[in-house]
């Protein structure tokens, strides 16, 4: 199942590094980094947010 690990670029919760190790555990995963986000991407630039998960769900069987 493919599955998206968004982190946020300066997120000091749950690290970009962090994130791309959980994405390593799954077998179809995609980690994206939202540039200039914290643990809130959706919060700190939407559209960005939303543009992300829109790509990855266009893009899945």
């Amino acid at each position: 199942m493919p599955a998206l690990v968004l982190a946020g670029e300066v997120d000091l919760n749950t690290p970009p590094s962090a994130a791309e190790k959980l994405a390593a555990l799954l077998p179809s995963a995609e980690t994206v980094v939202q540039p200039s986000a914290a643990h809130f991407p959706w919060r700190d630039d939407p559209p960005r947010f939303v543009r992300t998960i829109e790509t990855f769900l266009s893009v899945q069987p």
